[in-house]
């Protein structure tokens, strides 16, 4: 009986299920860090952020709060927001001449985010802006609205 349990538990037995038993915790981990990326998170920390006054964006600009992931454009007529996380894989975009570029895969968005080429398959999304009592210019991330939309 004593040579049964020792052929049982021998230390290449041993290595063998201790082996199987952490690759099974690895591949659990690497299968839920891949499915996060497609469930879309139910609590966010903050979505609503202070970015300051109106004054401290410049007229007919688009300022990029990196941050924050967003750039504000201003002009005479208001203000608004569009997110500057490329919609294909999350790269930061880039303000060029005359719309946004994905430095990462080629994407092109119009200057009201618009895909015009490349990988990306959505639009930009656009934020609502509101002010508070103070006058302090706000983003809200939860909420998208109409690339035409200005505080």
């Amino acid at each position: 009986m004593g040579e049964e349990l020792n052929k049982k538990y021998t230390r290449r037995n041993f290595l063998r299920q201790l082996s199987f038993i952490l690759a099974s915790v690895a591949g659990f981990f690497v299968l839920i860090s891949l499915l996060r990326q497609f469930i879309p998170r139910i609590y966010r920390v903050n979505r609503k952020i202070k970015l300051g006054k109106t004054g401290s964006f410049p007229l007919n600009t688009f300022s990029f709060i990196s941050e924050h992931g967003i750039f504000i454009y201003r002009d005479h007529s208001g203000l608004k927001a569009v997110s500057a996380v490329c919609t294909h894989l999350g790269c930061t975009i880039e303000k060029v001449e005359n719309g946004f570029q994905c430095p990462c895969h080629g994407s092109f968005f119009s200057e009201k985010g618009t895909v015009i080429s490349g990988a990306a398959s959505k639009d930009l999304p656009w934020y609502r802006l509101f002010s508070n009592k103070d006058g302090e210019i706000i983003v809200d991330l939860s909420k998208t609205v109409d690339p035409d939309y200005k505080l």
